[in-house]
């Protein structure tokens, strides 16, 4: 009778897991959350900059076809890049149409820039001739070999937000004389 009892005993003690296993499972459980929560926060703020190239590519289009007819690009902010279009408070946090009011508003009209959604970014286009000295992009933007002239009429576009919510603004950039796409903060 005695041998049955401690198989019993025995049996009862293998059933269940010891407080390191279980403090081990609750450890990499964490780590993989974290890990998992990061990589999603990232894929969101990545999702949120995808409108940007389809936006430039937009501007592009009808910044051309006004140059078509007019020999000349069409600046919707003027000669700067700080007027910033739609007139949206807080860009990155809130989307908006891309219409209506806001610097620029009758020039963005215009030029009938097209958006398929509302956007979460605001933009801002310079434009100029070649005697007109093209905007920096700084300090937003850092770029080594950004010209001061070009030959010929230029534009130059740019687009802001805050997508992470953080204060840190995100920001981008092209220009008719640079087919590359500038970032900072992405």
């Amino acid at each position: 009778m005695q041998t049955s009892e401690f198989r019993v005993a025995e049996r009862a003690g293998a059933r269940g897991f010891t407080l390191v296993e279980l403090m081990a499972v609750v450890t990499i459980v964490g780590v993989l959350s974290v890990i998992g929560l990061v990589s999603y926060r990232r894929y969101v703020a990545h999702a949120k900059t995808a409108e940007v190239p389809g936006m430039f590519m937009n501007i592009k289009i009808a910044e051309e076809a006004y140059k078509d007819e007019t020999f000349h690009y069409l600046g919707p902010s003027g000669k700067t890049l700080v007027d910033y279009y739609p007139n949206n408070l807080k860009p990155g946090q809130q989307k908006m149409n891309f219409a209506g009011t806001g610097t620029g508003a009758g020039d963005w009209q215009t030029l009938a820039v097209q958006s398929s959604a509302p956007v979460l970014f605001v933009y801002a286009c310079a434009a100029g001739l070649a005697t007109d000295t093209v905007p920096k992009l700084s300090p937003d933007l850092t770029v080594g070999n950004w010209p001061d002239s070009v030959a010929g009429p230029w534009y130059v576009v740019k687009a802001k937000a805050d997508i992470r919510g953080d204060g840190v603004t995100t920001y981008f950039a092209t220009s008719s004389f640079s087919g590359d796409l500038y970032s900072a903060n992405d």
